[in-house]
Order: C-alpha cells, then sequence, then structure tokens
C-alpha cells in the first residue's frame, strides 16, 4: 500500500524527492538532499535514482533485476540507478510471504517485491510529470519520459531538477493488465488471448 506523509514534513527542506509507501515520515529530506517518494525509491538532486531492496544479494541477481523494475516504470537510464540494502524493518520491508518478517528465500525475492516497485516507480514518474505539467502549465498527456529526462516543448528538465516539486503531488498507482495475442504459426494452433503486465499507471493531485 502506498501511503503520503504530511505536507507539513514533505516542506520541511527542497532539493530532491522520496515517496511513501507504508513509510511515516519527510518525502523530501535535506539531509540526503533528495526526494523520497516512497520506502523504495530515493531520487536526489543530482539527478540519481536509489532503489531501497529489501531482499539479500547472494549472486542471485537481486540487486539487477528488482532494480530493473524501477527504472523501467520510471524511464530512468541506468546509469542513474543506485542500489540500497533496506535496513532492518520489518514493518516497511518484510517479506510478504512470510509476514511480518524480514529476509531472503525460497526464491520469493521477485515474486515478493514485483507489484511493490512497479508501482514504486510509476508513483515516482507521475509525481515527476505531474509537477513538470504544472511548472509549463501543459497537460501531462503533452509531456515524455525518457533516460531520466522529462520533455516537452516548452523544455526539457531532469528528475533532480523536478525532484522539490514532485514532493507536492500526491499520486494513487494502479497495476493493470493489457491482453497480448499470441501469433497462430502453421506448426502450432491458435492460442488463447493471454494476460500480460503493462505500465502501471498512476494518478496525480497537487497536495492541499
Amino acid at each position: 500500500m502506498i501511503t503520503n506523509v504530511s505536507r507539513r514534513d514533505f516542506f520541511k527542506a527542497s532539493g530532491a524527492l522520496v515517496l511513501a509507501i507504508s513509510f511515516p515520515g519527510k518525502v523530501f529530506s535535506q539531509t540526503q538532499n533528495a526526494f523520497s517518494p516512497n520506502a523504495f525509491v530515493r531520487i536526489g538532486s543530482d539527478n540519481t535514482v536509489t532503489v531501497i531492496v529489501k531482499h539479500l544479494e547472494m549472486g542471485q541477481g537481486t540487486y539487477t533485476g528488482l532494480p530493473t523494475l524501477v527504472a523501467e516504470e520510471l524511464d530512468a537510464d541506468w546509469s542513474q540507478i543506485r542500489v540500497e540494502g533496506a535496513p532492518a524493518d520489518a514493518s516497511r520491508y518484510n517479506n510478504l510471504f512470510w509476514g511480518q518478517a524480514q529476509g531472503t528465500g525460497g526464491s520469493t525475492a521477485l515474486a515478493n517485491s514485483y507489484e511493490q516497485l512497479r508501482k514504486a516507480g510509476a508513483a515516482a514518474r507521475a509525481m515527476q510529470v505531474a509537477a513538470a505539467a504544472q511548472k509549463w502549465g501543459v497537460p501531462a498527456s503533452q509531456i515524455t519520459v525518457s533516460k531520466g529526462v522529462v520533455q516537452h516543448q516548452k523544455g526539457r528538465l531532469t528528475f533532480g531538477e523536478l525532484a522539490a516539486d514532485a514532493a507536492s503531488q500526491l499520486c494513487r498507482p494502479k497495476l493493470r493488465s493489457r491482453t497480448r495475442r499470441s501469433s497462430p504459426t502453421s506448426a502450432s494452433p491458435r492460442r488463447a488471448p493471454t494476460r500480460a503486465p503493462s505500465r502501471t499507471a498512476a494518478r496525480c493531485s497537487r497536495r492541499t
């Protein structure tokens, strides 16, 4: 679940973005100079994107696979991505398959974090786009994002440049899927439509 911290705490500082997924506290940290839209994503004013990974890396690729989910939803450039292990805090970083316990094992990392990280990345992206739309006075639908840069005919801004403004946005991400049909071949019969994950949708509104 994604929740939002108070506006007062959010605006105590300026310089970067952090989102809150069951994460009561500041969304914008002055000490880290970063926007943290949730417990899993931190966007620094230096344009870096730090993904907080709650599963240990033991050679199975956790620190690559899980940050990739966030990078794809954010439309960030891979060179921006940084990885940080989650602190010991089962209230925020518990293994969803193990109840109120924090841990790695049983091939649960991707299945456990897939939806959480997709929603975290999508919410952060939507907040950046909403902030840019407000700054430029244009519809969010006219704005594009590519390799960590938010663009419109009126200009271009990096994630880091938008971090403080993005912190004023309230977003509700929703995971959706689209229908994908398999192409029939002469060697195989026609297959039924399958469900494939699409980009996570998120709507934003300005905090009041």
